[in-house]
């Protein structure tokens, strides 16, 4: 039985990349338990973030950098951003924010870096990656690695793409 990615399961299908030696981006954080958590698990974490309420009265690690921006353009160092988990940001941008954002996000990305996101429309969505130039996108059910023609037969909430900077 395939369930949605619930907060503790998104945990563990992005922890399942990580390294001590990850340098690990999540944008637009509906909450910060992700990225507090992952502080544990690798080198350093960016929180990217359009509001700084989320973080009020929150002890961050000091391998946490907490980035306050409009979403689109993010200002993390260049190529410098292994994995980074955008969760459904994408679905709150329009069409050219959005490209915009896919932009910042692989300049922070490493050659061979990884981008996680879920989407409402995982079709476009996956369209967008390939066309902005991302080398490959791979599609997931829960954990599961599936072609894009099967993965699109699930339900939405239930497909996570994965995107590799080239």
């Amino acid at each position: 039985m395939l369930v949605a990615l619930r907060p503790d399961n998104i945990f563990g299908f992005v922890a399942r990349r990580f390294t001590p030696r990850t340098i690990f981006m999540e944008i637009g954080a509906a909450g910060y338990e992700l990225a507090l958590r992952a502080a544990g698990y690798v080198e350093r974490v960016y929180s990217i973030n359009v509001s700084g309420e989320l973080f009020r009265n929150v002890l961050v690690p000091c391998n946490l950098r907490l980035v306050f921006c409009d979403g689109v353009h993010i200002p993390v160092p260049a190529a410098a951003i292994d994995l980074a988990w955008g969760g459904d940001f994408l679905d709150h941008l329009h069409p050219g924010e959005a490209r915009e954002h896919l932009a910042a996000v692989q300049r922070g990305l490493v050659a061979g870096g990884e981008y996680l996101c879920s989407s409402s429309n995982p079709g476009r969505v996956r369209a967008l990656l390939l066309e902005v130039g991302f080398a490959r996108v791979a599609c997931y059910v829960g954990a599961l690695r599936m072609p894009w023609p099967i993965a699109a037969r699930f339900p939405a909430k239930l497909v996570r793409l994965s995107a590799i900077r080239a």
